[in-house]
Formats: structure tokens, C-alpha cells, sequence
């Protein structure tokens, strides 16, 4: 065992220290050297981190494809399905050894023809005698009906020898059923694969003279046309391209061709005979190479290359962090900004009372709707706020208190049709009217922070604008938001539609769910309004989404997490611009440790209320300050020693 350590040991580093690697690895190290001793700065650093790194990469790949010359992959359209390796004393591996390796490439072939066509009649051929294409055909069969595949393989080559391998008789067959002198009955072998399974086989049948017209028959078609009935995929082994002239009979049925090659094949002798097939109307739908020594690496050549910069690994983690840093510097300056003049906001006069407005407003609603400033604690507050695009009314409004003293945030959802004071119209209005704002002075966002610092009594320090189209952008770049729900949920009118349980839903579901007023429930094979949907609930559900949303996000654990985060931001949301990136990661940085069922989600009490010209609101009941009083002085519960 040590023996085969240090051999494994050996081969580790005759592989990593490769003229290209070492060549390509100095290269890199020189040009990051030379920049970032001329540009001394930390972008410089970075930008001659990264360009030391792409110079590495590149001086790789340009040596691997002078010396590796032409490969498949690079030199033909359609996929390489797969590599198969020979099988010394075992020509059909999946039927005689299951469990091996080989089989499994077979099983891996038959996924990759699925993706790469939607055919049922595929023919396999090879591009010039002696590559194995009869053998792949066979495995190909076999592993497709292990796979519970309804397949049936045909032998179409007449020296094939299919017959011989499977102990069957060549007469009557695929030839016998061309010309109609055999049923599918009689024409058809079935080869036992397993207990469980067996696989039709049809052989090459009688030998003529003219087979070209013989598989010109229309009963051939009709053959064809009754196995895709009852089968789902037809493999059809074939003769070399060049050399059976009746090829075209065959490829007339065809969906498409698998073409057999093997590794010490010249790709560029490939263009001629996918040109004579795409003639018979039997394109190649894939490359399957035999007899291949080894599976080729497939993975990316820039991730390969980053593989072979190993010397330069320290330096690039140090640049990537950097870059990153920068990254999200550059995408906070990209944020764009609303002006907060809290000061022409102050200069507007209070609201004449109610009844010099002709509201019929009770005097406890009166009271409701002016709280007193609170002066037991302070908050660093953040009003969330989300509407369309392009519409002037604010339909998410959401307030969020962080007490200075490092008690519990709090998160309170304000009802966009609470009835409120409005500065700018001297009269009561929506609160989400507000966001129309009051001339050219005061932008929407400012007036509806005036609102909401009038009825909460609490100062609004910053604001956060969103568009639904960036609130689905932001719950996509953070992996999705899970929604649960005791049974399936629809709303057409919002594009509502979850399954019952848990989804983790996308921007685009958890948008619906957050604006559906008219939620139903397949309840018992009938669909029933949801009980209790109201906007009030829609509150409830935009809290739930976007604590998710907030968890997930404050989870980066990388540089590159909290660059992805801030370019989501930056992209979906407006700021004021009395914000600062400091304070935003600081926010975030706090955020990564709380639990969700740490946040007090405090709730507006609220009646309905038409008003004078017969619009229908929501009035509050109680003062917000008291609800701020009651949370604060609520006894602490006993906790056991």
C-alpha cells in the first residue's frame, strides 16, 4: 500500500508539473508582478491579480491546442454522447458484467441520446468499417431495457453477425419484412436479458440481391410504423456509411444517426459523411466513441486552467477578496438615490382637524391617527416601500425599528389604505397616496416618510423603494423564498398557483402570493375562497417573504455572496441618499446572527370607514404609541435556572 501511495504520489506531481503548466503558471506571475509594481493602488492590485490569472489561463490553453491538435468536441456541431472503454473477453458488458464500469458508461449513453433527440428510430453506423458499431448497438439495446425502456433492436448490417452472437436464426427478418414474406411475428427474436426483462431482436433476415430496393417498401414503413406504436426506441445497427449502398432504405425511417467513432479518428474526415446522412434525411444526432482508453476531462478549459495555477493560489484568493470588495463598492455607487429633505417636509402645516375637512373621524379615531413622539426608546428605522413600475401608489409599506439599546427589532406593515392626515392636501387621504408626492419639492417617498412619522411618532431615518419586478430579482439571486400552505392555493388575477406543502418558490410565485386578495383553496376537490384574505393578510405575507428573503441574503459567508447581494440591491432597489454603504453592511453584518422569531411583528388595529365621497378605508383604533408602550412594558417571562 505504501508502494501504491507513493506511486499515486508520483504521478500526482509528473502530472502538475507539466512543461505547460510551469511555463504558463511564470508567464502569469510575471505580468501580475510588473502591474502591480506600476499601478500601486488596491483596484491595481486587483485588476493585476486577475490579469496575471487570465495570462496563465491563456498561455495554457494556447499550448494545449498547438500540441493536442484537433479533438472531437471542438471540430464537430452535435454532442459526444459518450466514451466507451473496451472490454477485454466481454463484448457486450452490459448484459454479462452489469455492475461494471462499462455498463454504466452504456447507461450514461442511452440518458445522453434522451437529451440529445425526442426520436424513437435511431440508427447506429459507424463512419468506416472495424469500429464497433454493431457491439455499441447491442449494449446500447441491452442497457436501454435494463432501464426499463421499451426498445427492440434491429440488424440491419449483413455482416453484422448479431444472429451469431445471440444463437439466433438469421431467417426470416429485417430483409423478409422489407419484402413481405414474413410477419412481424415470425421475423422477431426475443433475447432474454434478465429475470425481468427481455429485448425483441429482429435479425438481418434473407439475403437478396438488390437490398436497396428491397428496404424501399412500403411494407418496411408499415413494419416501422408498428413498432413505435408499442415501442419506445428502435436501434437499427447499420453498415459503415461508405460502404453499404443501401444505407439510404434504412436511413429513410430514421430519426436521426449515432455515429461510432474511435479516438485515433481524424474528426476532420467526419464533415462528408455527416453531409451524405443529412442527405438521407437521417442527420447525426451524436458521437459515441469506442474503444476509448480513458474518459476525457470535459470539464471547462478555464476551470481546468485554474487547476494548473497552483503557485499562484494564495495570491489569486487575496485578489479575488479584493475584487470583490471593490465589486461591491462599485455596485453601491451604482444604487440610484432619491433625495431626503426631511427639512422641506417640516415646513409643511399640520392637517386642519377633521371637521374643518368634513370628515366624520370619532375622536378615538382622531387620536389614533397622531401619535405622540415616543421617548422611551430610539430606533434606527428603515421604511420599506413597494409598487409597480410606474404606478404612483405604494402597495408594500413596511416599517422596521432596530431599538439604539439592542432589544428586539420590531416590524410593523402599515395598511396602504390606513386613512391618514396628508400634508401636501391638507385633507386625509390613503397613506399610500402620500407617494404621489407634493410637487416638484417632495418626492413621493419623502411625504409618505412624513405620513408614517406622524402616525407612528417615530423619526423614519432612511427608505428603501422597490419594484415588484426587483423584488422577484432579489428573492431569485438569493436561491428562492420557501412558502407553505395546507392546501394548493390559486389566484388568477395575481398568477397565483402552489401546490400544498412547502415550495420554494421563485420571484415570480412569491410576488403572487404576497399580492393575492383573492386566494382560493382546493379544498376536498373544490376550490373555496380563502377565509380571512385580506389586505391584512397580504401584510402578514409580505412580512413572512421578506424576513425569508432577509435571512437568506445576511447568510453570505463569502465575498462573492455579499457582492451578489449588493448587486441585487443595487439593481432592484432605490435608496435615500442619506444612506450609506457602512451602515448597509453594518445592518447586514447585525442581521446574519437573528432569528427570525426574535423580530416583534407588531399589528395596526384597524376598522373600515367610508369616507364623505364614499371611498372605502381603513381607519386605526389605537393610538401607535401605545402599541409600542404595551410591547415595551410587557412582563419578561420566567426562565427556568
Amino acid at each position: 500500500m505504501a508502494r501504491d501511495s507513493q506511486q499515486k504520489q508520483g504521478g500526482f506531481w509528473s502530472h502538475v508539473f507539466t512543461i505547460p503548466n510551469v511555463v504558463s503558471v511564470l508567464v502569469g506571475l510575471t505580468v501580475f508582478w510588473i502591474i502591480a509594481n506600476s499601478w500601486q493602488s488596491s483596484v491595481g492590485t486587483a485588476g493585476a491579480a486577475v490579469l496575471g490569472a487570465l495570462v496563465t489561463a491563456a498561455v495554457w490553453i494556447l499550448w494545449v491546442f498547438i500540441l493536442a491538435g484537433p479533438r472531437l468536441e471542438r471540430t464537430v456541431d452535435e454532442p459526444v454522447i459518450a466514451y466507451v472503454p473496451t472490454t477485454e473477453g466481454a463484448p457486450t458488458p452490459v448484459l454479462s458484467i452489469p455492475e461494471s464500469e462499462e455498463a454504466d458508461t452504456y447507461l450514461d449513453a442511452i440518458a445522453g441520446l434522451e437529451r440529445a433527440t425526442k426520436g424513437q428510430v435511431i440508427m447506429v453506423t459507424s463512419a468506416s468499417p472495424g469500429l464497433g458499431a454493431t457491439t455499441v448497438a447491442m449494449n446500447l439495446a441491452v442497457a436501454a431495457t435494463r432501464m426499463g425502456r421499451r426498445a427492440v433492436l434491429i440488424d440491419a448490417d449483413p455482416g453484422g453477425g448479431m444472429s451469431e452472437y445471440g444463437r439466433s436464426e438469421t431467417t426470416p427478418g429485417w430483409i423478409d419484412l422489407a419484402l413481405g414474406t414474413a410477419s412481424l411475428k415470425e421475423s422477431t427474436r426475443l433475447w432474454k436479458i434478465d429475470d425481468a426483462n427481455t429485448l425483441p431482436f429482429i435479425p438481418v433476415g434473407t439475403d437478396v440481391d438488390d437490398r436497396g430496393e428491397a428496404l424501399s417498401s412500403l411494407n418496411l414503413a408499415d413494419t416501422i410504423d408498428k413498432l413505435t406504436e408499442h415501442a419506445d426506441l428502435l436501434i437499427i445497427n447499420t453498415a459503415p456509411v461508405d460502404w453499404d449502398t443501401s444505407l439510404r432504405g434504412v436511413a429513410t425511417h430514421a430519426d436521426g444517426t449515432l455515429l461510432v467513432v474511435t479516438p485515433d479518428y481524424d474528426p476532420r474526415q467526419l464533415s462528408p459523411i455527416a453531409e451524405k446522412l443529412r442527405e438521407m434525411s437521417a442527420p447525426i444526432i451524436g458521437y459515441l466513441v469506442n474503444r476509448a482508453e480513458r474518459q476525457p476531462d470535459r470539464r471547462p478549459l478555464w476551470r481546468r486552467s485554474l487547476k494548473r495555477m497552483l503557485t499562484t493560489f494564495v495570491v489569486l484568493i487575496v485578489v479575488y477578496s479584493a475584487w470583490n470588495l471593490y465589486s461591491v463598492w462599485q455596485s453601491w455607487n451604482d444604487v440610484e438615490r432619491y433625495a431626503f429633505d426631511q427639512l422641506a417636509l417640516d415646513e409643511l402645516p399640520e392637517v386642519p382637524p377633521p371637521s374643518e375637512t368634513g370628515e366624520t373621524l370619532t375622536p378615538e379615531v382622531v387620536t389614533a391617527v397622531a401619535a405622540a413622539p415616543s421617548e422611551d426608546l430610539t430606533y434606527d428605522t428603515y421604511m420599506v416601500v413597494g409598487s409597480d413600475i410606474g404606478d404612483f401608489r405604494a402597495d408594500v409599506i413596511i416599517l422596521v425599528m432596530l431599538p439604539s439599546d439592542g432589544s428586539n427589532p420590531i416590524m410593523v406593515s402599515l395598511p396602504r389604505d390606513l386613512y391618514l392626515p396628508n400634508r401636501c392636501t391638507q385633507s386625509y387621504t390613503r397613506l399610500n397616496a402620500n407617494f404621489n408626492g407634493c410637487g416638484d419639492d417632495i418626492n413621493g417617498a419623502t411625504l409618505l416618510s412624513g405620513a408614517v412619522e406622524d402616525f407612528t411618532g417615530v423619526n423614519v431615518d432612511h427608505f428603501a423603494l422597490f419594484t415588484f419586478d426587483g423584488f422577484k430579482e432579489i428573492i431569485d439571486e438569493v436561491g428562492g423564498v420557501e412558502i407553505c400552505v395546507d392546501y394548493a392555493v390559486r389566484d388568477r388575477k395575481a398568477d397565483l398557483n402552489l401546490p400544498a406543502g412547502c415550495t420554494n418558490a421563485n420571484g415570480e410565485q412569491a410576488l403572487a402570493w404576497v399580492r393575492s386578495r383573492s386566494t382560493l383553496e382546493y379544498i376536498d376537490g373544490v376550490w373555496r375562497v380563502m377565509p380571512n384574505v385580506s389586505d391584512l393578510t397580504r401584510n402578514e405575507r409580505q412580512q413572512d417573504v421578506i424576513l425569508t428573503m432577509l435571512e437568506k441574503a445576511s447568510q453570505f459567508d463569502s465575498p462573492s455572496e455579499l457582492a451578489g447581494v449588493v448587486r441585487s440591491v443595487s439593481e432592484a432597489f432605490t435608496l435615500d441618499d442619506q444612506l450609506g454603504l457602512s451602515e448597509v453592511i453594518g445592518l447586514a453584518w447585525d442581521l446574519r446572527s437573528l432569528d427570525r422569531e426574535d423580530i416583534v411583528r407588531l399589528k395596526v388595529p384597524v376598522a373600515f370607514y367610508v369616507t364623505a365621497e364614499g371611498a372605502q378605508v381603513v381607519v386605526a383604533t389605537t393610538p401607535f404609541d401605545n402599541l409600542l408602550e404595551e410591547y415595551i412594558a410587557a412582563p419578561v417571562p420566567d426562565l427556568p435556572e
